[in-house]
């Protein structure tokens, strides 16, 4: 089980079309903190696979829409035909 695991199944069980989720949110899903990069550059929420965070939430049908840095929030999206 990976890091982002939890995050992967969270999501998996979401039964709406978005969500947002604070960064401290995140954590507490993972049960870990998030690496310092996804809380200062957008390049970390890039919807790139090959990067474990992004990975966990593009293989649970999710992409990110919105990423707000001086919030620390981020909005997902169900991957529409997912």
């Amino acid at each position: 089980m990976g890091k982002y695991t939890p995050l992967t199944d969270w999501l998996r069980k979401q039964p709406g079309k978005s969500v947002t989720l604070s960064f401290d949110q995140i954590e507490q899903i993972i049960g870990d903190s998030l690496p310092p990069n996804t809380q200062k550059y957008l390049a970390g929420w890039d919807n790139t696979l090959g990067n474990p965070l992004n990975d966990a939430f593009l293989n649970a049908g999710w992409e990110t829409v919105m990423v707000d840095l001086e919030n620390k929030k981020v909005k997902f999206q169900r991957i529409k035909g997912v």
